[in-house]
């Protein structure tokens, strides 16, 4: 038997499948009631790891993660995939990522400060390099992260719903803590987000 286990780490909480590879069948579901990091929002989330530090930020995300997938039900020693999405600041922290490039706007912010953008993109990495608990041999899928706002959550929603073969105008959304949207029209895409969840900046959406 091989398995593999989808993660989405959202704002408000993580949700975990384990997943039957040969049948493509979702076997359990694991959710937390929570983000594991201190506060309320994004924003919260960003000042903790600068403030505290980035590896405390990470190694509390993985703890969260790994205590996650042990509730799934399977050995994990059948893992040989896993697959994860989330914001960019979220999968940022899973794969130990910089993320003071995400944290403030504007290249004279950048500048001052000495910050330099960091490479999201997509690739196959070590699951057990990012600190997960599974087999070595498990291989970790990481979608890019194209934008702030345009992440890889927003990405995946686009890809899977069909939205980009799509020959009409459509409009494809993801109504979450954070929420995205995107529109196409022709071969454009028109895309944007905002707080839509018990964020503090959503507060009055």
């Amino acid at each position: 038997m091989e398995y593999g286990i989808s993660l989405d780490l959202g704002t408000s909480g993580f949700r975990a499948h384990a997943v039957d590879l040969k049948t493509k069948k979702i076997l359990s579901t694991s959710i937390t009631e929570c983000h594991p990091l201190p506060g309320a929002n994004i924003m919260d989330h960003l000042t903790f790891s600068i403030r505290v530090g980035q590896d405390v930020a990470h190694n509390i995300l993985v703890d969260t993660v790994n205590k996650l997938i042990r509730t799934l039900g399977i050995d994990l020693k059948d893992v040989v995939r896993m697959s994860i999405c989330g914001n960019p600041i979220q999968l940022s922290l899973a794969q130990n990522i910089p993320v003071e490039d995400l944290a403030f706007a504007g290249e004279n912010a950048k500048r001052v400060r000495g910050i330099k953008e960091q490479k999201r993109d997509a690739g196959v990495f070590s699951a057990v390099a990012c600190g997960f608990d599974v087999p070595d041999k498990t291989e970790l899928y990481v979608p890019p992260a194209i934008r702030h706002e345009i992440g890889a959550d927003a990405l995946a929603m686009m890809y899977k719903s069909g939205f980009l073969d799509q020959k009409e105008n459509c409009l494809v959304t993801d109504y979450g803590t954070n929420a995205e949207m995107a529109l196409k029209v022709g071969d454009d895409i028109y895309t944007g987000s905002a707080a839509a969840g018990p964020a503090m900046e959503g507060q009055s959406i």
